[in-house]
């Protein structure tokens, strides 16, 4: 009981901060968005950037349990990861399929299906424990299959 409750609370917050970004978003529309610092409109803290075949996927990191008052270990996936994907004419990516694989140091996957969200892709996951996780994508835009794995770790 504890799980689901904890699971819909999760939930509940994502729909919340998915519905305030959107509106934020489109209070911006019509405004000159030229020298806007684009990154201040991703969910969570940059970990990492790369180009895939002409695509650049920006990843963000968020622990959902900062500022909440919750204790570290109370959450089962207290993490938040978006990846942004431009195309090659440098516009955002909207459409697609999106997976990723994390992998502890022990080797332990968790495979999560993105959820198309504020101009990207997001997933839960844990990485509660300390250490260099290694994070794999998988996106497929259009005809493209792009694969993209770094380390990130965990302090």
């Amino acid at each position: 009981m504890k799980k689901l409750f904890k699971s819909i609370v999760t939930f509940i917050l994502f729909s919340l901060l998915s519905a305030s970004l959107a509106f934020a978003g489109s209070e911006m529309a019509g405004h000159d968005m030229s020298g806007h610092d684009m990154s201040k409109d991703k969910i969570g803290d940059l970990i990492h950037e790369s180009m895939v075949d002409g695509y650049m996927l920006s990843y963000y990191l968020m622990d959902l349990r900062d500022g909440q008052g919750n204790e570290k270990k109370e959450m089962d996936k207290p993490h938040h990861i978006m990846v942004y994907i431009m195309d090659k004419e440098h516009k955002p990516v909207l459409k697609g399929t999106v997976g990723f694989m994390i992998k502890d140091e022990k080797g332990t996957p968790q495979k999560s299906m993105a959820m198309y969200m504020s101009k990207g892709f997001g997933i839960t996951a844990d990485m509660k424990d300390k250490g260099v996780y290694t994070i794999t994508a998988k996106a497929l835009v259009g005809d493209s299959k792009l694969m993209d794995s770094f380390t990130h770790e965990i302090k």
